[in-house]
């Protein structure tokens, strides 16, 4: 018996980014997302390394979040269907 793959099944994409923009001088705002449009303040930070840590983080938390099936998981099913 043969078991083939079915190409045509829809699964959820996931795009972890995370982004770092300069609001002032000595501060940095840091937004995440999951699925490339609709994206989460994370926090205003005093350098740039803080920043971008924060920003690896965040992405990292949501990553795990999912594989126990919490809020990313949720979002991007949601997104999948609309």
């Amino acid at each position: 018996m043969e078991t083939s793959m079915n190409a045509s099944k829809k699964t959820p994409a996931c795009f972890l980014r995370w982004s770092v923009q300069k609001v002032t001088k000595g501060l940095y705002a840091v937004t995440a997302t999951i699925d490339g449009s609709d994206y989460d303040f994370v926090g205003n930070f005093k350098s740039i390394q803080e920043a971008q840590k924060a920003g690896r983080r965040y992405v990292s938390d949501l990553l795990h979040n999912s594989l126990s099936g919490g809020r990313l998981s949720l979002r991007s099913a949601k997104s999948s269907r609309a």
